[in-house]
């Protein structure tokens, strides 16, 4: 165990107390998984979406939501951009996952807040325009917003879940957007652009980090996680494995690497 605490403290660059202590966060996170970092549960905002009145209603929700899930992802093919753009409008259930997970699992926590640190490590100010792709229910802007940053965006395509983030949480966000083919990223506008473990579940990783290159400034920070798969019978696509080696030969020669196949500077 230890030895995995002394691993993750090498991947953060701190050289202050400060840093140590941000470090020390990790620690608390993973005795304390269920309780600690309260801010980055978005169980308050589902419980408010929905009417429930307590945990334990929000739970059951959460575990009735998990039923049929596999079987609506293979009751049709989902051969195409729509194909899978339609399966994130048959269900709510990644509101509910995204949720629990944000509410009490150390791995998912964990990646929020190293995400988070990252940004700090970067020396980003408060004020700087930050954009979340494929953000999910919102999670990390939640989170982003909660901690003082006052220009963040999130970004995904049409889905139950960027209608719920649209309904509860765009009073502490800049701009809701809704990636339905109508809409362009602004161009050489963000500071930071976050994508995490978004690009393994489109069919084209590469015109996507394309255009977030595109919508960074100069100087701009891109983080980003896109995981090797292996199983493609749920949401994760083989074709975007095809083009997985191609993204990052693309990100190293577009931009600095800061920490290999996960921060990227673009080259101003």
């Amino acid at each position: 165990m230890f030895g995995s605490f002394f691993a993750l403290r090498t991947q953060y660059p701190y050289r202050s107390f400060r840093g140590f202590l941000r470090w020390c966060q990790f620690l608390v996170l993973f005795a304390f998984s269920s309780r600690s970092f309260r801010k980055m549960s978005i169980v308050p905002c589902v419980q408010h979406a929905y009417g429930l009145r307590s945990r334990k209603e929000f739970k059951d929700r959460y575990e009735a939501s998990r039923i049929g899930f596999e079987e609506a992802w293979t009751a049709r093919p989902r051969q195409t951009q729509q194909d899978v753009e339609h399966f994130y409008l048959e269900h709510d259930k990644d509101i509910w996952r995204q949720a629990a997970l944000s509410d009490g699992a150390y791995n998912f926590k964990k990646k929020i807040l190293r995400t988070y640190h990252l940004i700090l490590a970067e020396r980003i100010p408060h004020s700087s325009p930050v954009l979340d792709y494929g953000g999910g229910a919102g999670v990390l802007v939640h989170y982003l917003a909660s901690k003082g940053w006052t220009d963040v965006s999130i970004a995904d395509i049409p889905s139950q879940t960027i209608q719920f983030v649209a309904r509860e949480m765009s009073a502490m966000l800049r701009n809701v957007i809704v990636l339905d083919g109508s809409v362009t990223l602004p161009q050489a506008h963000y500071a930071v652009v976050t994508c995490l473990d978004v690009l393994e579940h489109t069919f084209s990783p590469i015109a996507i980090v394309n255009s977030l290159l595109a919508a960074l400034q100069p100087g701009g920070v891109l983080i980003l996680s896109f995981p090797r798969e292996t199983d493609f019978s749920t949401t994760h696509l083989q074709k975007a494995q095809e083009e997985r080696d191609a993204v990052f030969e693309l990100l190293n020669r577009s931009c600095d690497v800061v920490m290999q196949e996960h921060v990227f500077r673009k080259r101003g």
